[in-house]
């Protein structure tokens, strides 16, 4: 399954990263302090922050929609290149 890591896009709405599988979109927001734990968002298809969702979640769907364990590596790679914020 193909999909797209934006960062650009992400950090116009205060987060790390928006990545794109399929066709659900999903916002990350890391932080610098291992203190504070990733958070993670679901988007629409217009890109909108509908809620905050859990991690469990979010590994739900990454696990669903990507095609096999090498592809989720590669996009969980991505997303922690994004920005950290304090």
């Amino acid at each position: 399954m193909a999909h797209q890591v934006d960062y650009a896009v992400a950090e116009t709405r205060g987060c790390s990263s928006k990545l794109t599988i399929e066709n659900k979109i999903f916002y990350l927001r890391l932080f610098a302090s291992t203190r504070q734990p990733t958070r993670y968002f679901a988007g629409d298809q217009r890109g909108i922050i509908t809620k905050e969702i859990s991690q469990t979640e979010f590994d739900f769907w990454l696990e669903t929609l990507a095609d096999d364990k090498e592809e989720i590596k590669q996009i969980r790679t991505k997303l922690s290149s994004g920005r950290k914020y304090p």
